[in-house]
């Protein structure tokens, strides 16, 4: 069994690059961008925000939104920080306690499978959004490969399961998309797994990018109604008596 990952470490060098220029973070930030483009949020968090590629893409969607980030790994916060300057970072554990703070469009993409306590995580982001805010959850589902253990994964969630989760938090689920088949999962999936995920950390030169480049742009043939990749956005609904 994998001991668990040293996230400042990893930050250090590791993910950035992965994150800024990897073809599947940056399906993620188009497709949670289209999720929200709806939304008029006037303030955003990012659960687990790490370098601020997520949040600076959602902030420029929403240039009048203020911004923050909440992330367990100071190294990525220093790097969130640079990106962006204006918004607001601290080191949280989403498991342990939600910030004293709410928002009206709280995100969480590739976290709640790293977290032990996932449950308490999303009553946590739950408790962090406004009466009428949103939040939206991005992670794996399906068959876990031994590389996604060792970087961290805890768990893929089976088929309704997120959605299940989500919805015993207290909120209302009123979108979600299985993004992904097949060119991402299984196909790219089950190559990181044959080459032991090399190639995706530490710094990208030219041949990388481009590679990414290439990869981004054949995985947007994959269906966004079947795949491993799940995107679920849900509502908090107001207490009676109370105004949005």
């Amino acid at each position: 069994m994998s001991s668990a990952p040293d996230y400042n470490a990893i930050w250090s060098g590791g993910w950035d690059d992965m994150r800024l220029y990897g073809p599947m973070s940056r399906h993620t930030r188009r497709l949670m961008r289209n999720l929200t483009q709806d939304l008029t949020p006037r303030s955003i968090l990012d659960v687990g925000c790490g370098e601020g590629s997520l949040l600076k893409t959602l902030a420029d969607a929403h240039p009048k939104a203020a911004a923050a980030g909440v992330e367990i790994a100071e190294n990525a916060l220093h790097l969130a920080r640079r990106t962006l300057p204006n918004a607001d970072f601290k080191v949280m554990d989403i498991a342990a306690a939600p910030w004293d703070r709410s928002f009206d469009l709280v995100v969480c993409a590739d976290v709640v499978e790293h977290v032990e306590d996932d449950e308490a995580a999303l009553r946590h982001m739950a408790a962090m959004t406004n009466p009428g805010g949103y939040v939206v959850v991005a992670t794996l589902q399906g068959r876990m490969r031994e590389f996604e253990k060792d970087i961290g994964h805890l768990r893929n969630y089976a088929a309704g399961e997120l959605q299940a989760k989500i919805t015993a938090a207290g909120l209302k689920i009123d979108r979600v998309i299985e993004w992904g088949f097949p060119l991402y999962s299984p196909l790219y999936r089950d190559l990181l797994e044959f080459l032991g995920n090399r190639g995706t950390m530490g710094r990208f030169g030219w041949s990388r990018k481009l590679i990414s480049h290439v990869l981004y742009a054949i995985f947007m043939l994959n269906s966004s109604r079947r795949g491993d990749y799940i995107f679920v956005r849900a509502y908090k609904e107001p207490m009676p008596g109370e105004t949005l």
